[in-house]
């Protein structure tokens, strides 16, 4: 069974009847995916967002996580279809390399406030990576800016929520919002959200929010365990294997929970070793130089998405090429080194983990 199934089970059931458990959070998670561009008035139901929807001829079939089905199913349940959606924000902006999109959820007294994951951008792939150097990014800023103001606007339990990088979003907002607003925070979900940079994780901010995280991952992650989060996860199965296990659809619900898994599989505790061998081996001026030059070699091309790069590879791949080979020797020496310490991650962690078994 997936969020899908759910609700076709517990779909006749209110909130005002069982609250919300965390298979709850993950849809109203990944209902954020929904494009809400001039959709969302004042009141707005999910049943009516469905129907205007429809109405505006919106397409989000060419990304990963395709909300509609999701939506259309949510709409015609008794549990979500009357839930209040509120203060829809999406922005991207490729100069500050922000991709930020939140919406608030109002039902029984309750607020979900939920953002956003990475979405098909190159600008907003660029933010990921630049978490892992800078002390926050424009996009956690935003979030923490967004969480005071739906705070402000409603009285009651606060639950924040997110995907992906909007796990990561709901988690840094938590952590960084005003002392009022904070102590209202019932319960924070990051559903295979990245973690932080050690700046961030040894923060007083930071801590202070750890009990009321719920980190979420499947058992073979890849994304959800990048970065440090200084927390014990919920390790649960999916579907799917590898990446694909990103996906919210994969992952496996027994009635009002997630399936639970025994632990992270050997590839997922291989990648997370390698990964974070490599990230504290490069200084943030490395990993800025090596990120900048992937992502600009890229935007060269005048991609601007994921669906550019596959739909254009020579184009882009050619754009790239030539946009390399003008780097200056130094930022070239630079990406070699930090191309070799990932090498050099991957084979200590390989050693490591013969050693530990013999």
């Amino acid at each position: 069974m997936n969020i899908l199934d759910y609700l076709d089970w517990r779909g006749d059931i209110l909130f005002s009847e069982r609250g919300l458990n965390e298979v709850d959070n993950l849809i109203f998670a990944t209902l954020a995916y929904t494009n809400m561009e001039n959709l969302v008035k004042e009141n707005t139901t999910i049943e009516e967002l469905y129907q205007s929807y429809i109405a505006a001829g919106y397409d989000q079939s060419h990304m990963i996580i395709n909300p509609f089905k999701l939506l259309e199913k949510a709409a015609h349940s008794q549990r979500y279809k009357d839930v209040s959606v509120r203060y829809y924000v999406n922005n991207i902006d490729t100069e500050k390399h922000l991709q930020f999109s939140a919406v608030t959820f109002l039902f029984e007294n309750t607020v979900y406030v939920a953002f956003r994951g990475t979405d098909n951008t190159l600008t907003g792939w660029r933010e990921d990576f630049n978490m892992s150097y800078l002390p926050n990014t424009p996009g956690q800023y935003e979030a923490m800016e967004y969480l005071n103001m739906a705070a402000e606007k409603f009285s009651g339990e606060l639950i924040v929520g997110g995907h992906s990088k909007g796990g990561n979003f709901a988690a840094y907002a938590a952590a960084f919002c005003n002392a009022p607003v904070k102590k209202r925070i019932a319960k924070v979900y990051s559903n295979d959200g990245p973690g932080f940079n050690s700046n961030i994780v040894n923060s007083d901010g930071y801590k202070s929010i750890i009990p009321k995280i719920e980190h979420i991952i499947t058992d073979s992650s890849v994304v959800g365990i990048l970065l440090s989060h200084k927390l014990k996860s919920t390790v649960i199965k999916s579907s799917a294997f590898g990446i694909d296990q990103h996906n919210p659809y994969t992952w496996n619900v027994i009635g009002t929970h997630f399936e639970k898994a025994d632990g992270l599989s050997v590839s997922s505790v291989f990648m997370n070793d390698t990964a974070d061998k490599w990230i504290n081996s490069l200084s943030d001026d490395s990993k800025k130089i090596l990120i900048n030059s992937i992502f600009d070699s890229l935007e060269s091309s005048g991609a601007s998405t994921l669906n550019d790069i596959a739909n254009k590879k020579w184009e882009v791949y050619n754009a790239a090429t030539k946009a390399i080979a003008l780097l200056s020797i130094e930022k070239k020496s630079d990406i070699g080194h930090s191309i070799k310490k990932l090498f050099d991650a991957g084979k200590d962690t390989i050693i490591k983990g013969l050693n530990r078994n013999q």
